[in-house]
């Protein structure tokens, strides 16, 4: 078994979502976004929003600290398009403003993500 597939992909996006600051976030259930898993070298991870997509690679995930910070990063996205941002996918002043939360929370160092 492979550490990062779909299922562990999902079933961290569940632990998340249940942790803060995300549990306040209102993200979607688990059960609605399509998570995919492939060794795309050239991407870490992505969101698509039509249908909720959130695509990671195993090709830069090779812990699940990784996974984690990877994921959290995407789920910030999300957020932000759920929040009608047209930029959802920029990381700008707002986006930072989520992920240093999140690394805030979690003891990550924010210059390593």
């Amino acid at each position: 078994m492979e550490l990062i597939d779909e299922y562990t992909v999902k079933e961290t996006y569940k632990y998340l979502r249940s942790m803060p600051p995300m549990m306040d976030w209102n993200l979607p259930p688990a059960h609605k976004i399509i998570f995919q898993v492939d060794d795309d070298p050239e991407v870490m991870g992505s969101m698509d929003v039509e249908p909720i997509t959130i695509h990671l690679s195993t090709y830069h995930q090779e812990t699940f600290n990784n996974l984690i910070r990877t994921l959290a990063h995407e789920m910030v996205h999300l957020k932000l398009y759920l929040d009608g941002k047209s930029n959802y996918d920029h990381h700008d002043k707002t986006f930072r403003k989520f992920m240093s939360k999140f690394n805030e929370v979690m003891g990550y160092d924010r210059r390593e993500m």
